[in-house]
């Protein structure tokens, strides 16, 4: 709930940026593709060489079935990507010309389910239903790219970003059919020991802006 009610204030934020626009810069709206997804944004220059930008990502939710994971070769297992986000960045832009360095903060909703049945540490015909949050808190950004300053530009542009976010993954897994908890923490450590090897998320996006 508290997660649901931060992302509807960021939202709202968002809806009301144009509004603050101020006369001559009515700022730059962009979309992106990358690892993040598909994003939507808005930019718009605080001070000359300052921007602030909000942008939306999403993924339609994609569903993979089959031998997932560490669960054994014959599990047989349903996997549900779920990717959205939003992000709060902040630019600046060092030199003339549009290349910027950026941070801020990602709401992250990243996240895999699985559910169906598989091995736990070696017992095998369990019933699993796991969990993998992408980030289990708010993810920091830092990266660089380019773009024409939202002030300074007007018409069609080109944006790009490369950084990363640092997140907290988290997988939680709980399990019928005779496994015991020990065996349950066990397979949970291994799943966790993976996706802590995303701890430092490469972002990569590219995409097309118009200003006004």
């Amino acid at each position: 709930m508290k997660k649901q009610m931060t992302f509807a204030y960021v939202l709202a934020a968002l809806c009301a940026a144009p509004l603050l626009a101020q006369a001559g810069d009515n700022g730059t709206v962009y979309t992106q593709i990358g690892t993040n997804g598909i994003g939507l944004g808005y930019a718009k220059s605080v001070a000359a060489d300052w921007a602030v930008r909000g942008q939306l990502n999403a993924l339609p939710k994609t569903t993979f079935t089959g031998d997932v994971g560490d669960f054994g070769s014959a599990s047989q297992l349903t996997a549900e990507v779920t990717w959205n986000s939003v992000q709060l960045l902040g630019d600046w832009y060092p030199f003339e010309g549009g290349f910027r360095t950026s941070a801020g903060l990602v709401f992250n909703n990243n996240k895999i389910t699985v559910n169906g049945t598989g091995t736990v540490n070696n017992v095998a015909n369990q019933t699993v239903n796991a969990e993998i949050k992408m980030s289990d808190s708010v993810a920091p950004y830092l990266g660089i790219g380019y773009s024409t300053r939202p002030a300074a530009a007007k018409g069609l542009g080109f944006n790009f970003d490369l950084g990363a976010m640092f997140q907290n993954p988290k997988s939680t897994l709980t399990v019928s059919g005779g496994a015991t908890q020990a065996d349950i923490n066990a397979q949970n450590a291994k799943i966790q020991d993976a996706i802590d090897k995303l701890k430092v998320m490469p972002v990569i996006a590219i995409g097309v802006s118009y200003s006004f």
